[in-house]
């Protein structure tokens, strides 16, 4: 039983069956005769011969079904030199989420990698607007770093810091804690407490915006790339673009021999660019294409990004991504909705002088502002490197304002302009200009 492999196998089963059943290892160690440090020893796999009545009292006090007491068993059996068994769980312990292959963020999953195994790299932010696929780029982040052997906690929205789990581990163990869609201003306080009271951990935050944190480092998530214009002439070329191939993976999920050619290449090259290349609004087209066809969907999307709604038995409402764009609107100072309601009336791009000399201010009061946007995720950079930065109002966005201007009750909003040496709260209507 020596063979490293089957003692990762193990660890990573147990780690997973625990966090499944939301308990920790002292929990767990109550529940059974097993100390602490036997359960950490065997899920690190630093156990060369787990003795199976050992594993049959963590699997009772898991309460595990008959196949999944097998398999944990199976674990402990196997021996050097035999296949490598590989299924769902031979990854790492990812309890908090399953959202399959993460697609078109290769470029941003090494940014965050570094970033948490930077010397500096205490607390990481990922930043951006609701559905853009926060959440995922953390999770597969998180999923690499536990394969290395990094201890991962993961709290959603409305959970609490598991203070204790903290506290149980190995002196020089290193340890992730995931706050996942957490509100910026809350806690900020305490993010620095826990950073200061346990040297070896490790914060990624996943936000709207940064929690303002001395020494936080930010990765802004913008949305996917969508095709240029004139992409859908070429079929094998569009699929390569990111959007469209996340678009055509959810198709495929509900139709397996979907394939995109010069019939479907125009309406999907639309979608993608009407949906602003969000994997979330993406995943909620692809879906409903078991049922609706791909140009009626589009019709729909060309009246509002919004009135697409999620498919029946969907986790996360489509309302949510019109909350949480509201949301992220709302933390804008005045300035900075008059500016976004100026540069939002069109679909062109626009430089930073440009949008000063329209919106009337100077360039580097407008770059403040673009670059607020920017980290937001509610513009686009659209040139590529070497040219003169331009941006672009994401689709959802502009179509916030109209309604916004019929109905300014409706979309009030109170927003945080800080101004120092205190933060002033004002309440503005998205769109007011």
């Amino acid at each position: 039983m020596n063979d490293i492999r089957t003692r990762q196998d193990l660890g990573l089963r147990l780690r997973d069956h625990r966090q499944r059943a939301g308990l920790t290892q002292r929990q767990l160690a109550d529940l059974t005769t097993v100390s602490v440090r036997a359960i950490r020893n065997l899920e690190q796999g630093k156990v060369l011969s787990p003795r199976p009545d050992t594993v049959r009292l963590l699997a009772d006090g898991l309460r595990l079904g008959s196949a999944q007491r097998e398999a944990l068993l199976d674990a402990v059996r196997r021996r050097p030199g035999t296949a490598d068994h590989r299924d769902e769980y031979d990854c790492v312990p990812v309890p908090w989420l399953a959202r399959g292959p993460l697609i078109g963020r290769d470029a941003e999953l090494t940014a965050l990698i570094d970033l948490l195994v930077r010397p500096g790299g205490r607390l990481v932010s990922v930043v951006g607007v609701g559905g853009v696929g926060k959440s995922h780029l953390a999770a597969e982040a998180v999923r690499r770093a536990a394969a290395n052997g990094t201890r991962a906690l993961w709290r959603a929205r409305g959970e609490g810091i598991p203070v204790d789990e903290l506290a149980d581990r190995l002196p020089r163990e290193t340890t992730v804690l995931v706050l996942d869609d957490v509100e910026p201003a809350d806690g900020a306080d305490r993010l620095g407490a826990l950073i200061r009271a346990h040297p070896q951990l490790r914060i990624l935050v996943t936000a709207c915006a940064p929690c303002g944190v001395s020494g936080e480092q930010i990765l802004r998530l913008a949305p996917l790339p969508v095709p240029a214009p004139g992409a859908e002439s070429v079929p094998e070329l569009l699929a390569q673009v990111p959007s469209v191939r996340l678009l055509c993976e959810h198709i495929r999920a509900g139709n397996p021999l979907f394939r995109l050619d010069d019939f479907d290449a125009a309406v999907v090259a639309e979608l993608c660019r009407s949906l602003d290349g969000l994997p979330r609004a993406l995943e909620f087209a692809g879906r409903w294409t078991v049922v609706r066809a791909l140009a009626e969907l589009l019709d729909e999307v060309k009246r509002s990004p919004f009135a697409l709604t999620a498919p029946p038995m969907t986790a996360e409402p489509s309302r949510h991504l019109m909350v949480r764009l509201r949301r992220t609107l709302g933390r804008l100072s005045p300035a900075g909705v008059s500016f976004l309601a100026t540069v939002a009336r069109d679909h062109r791009s626009w430089s930073v002088a440009e949008a000063a000399k329209a919106v009337g201010t100077s360039g580097a009061e407008a770059a403040v502002i673009v670059f607020t946007l920017v980290t937001y995720g509610l513009v686009r950079p659209e040139s590529p490197g070497g040219e003169e930065p331009r941006f672009s109002v994401l689709n959802h966005v502009r179509h916030l304002y109209p309604e916004a201007r019929r109905d300014p009750r409706r979309w009030g909003a109170t927003v945080v302009h800080r101004v120092a040496p205190e933060d002033r709260v004002h309440t503005v209507a998205v769109g007011e200009s």
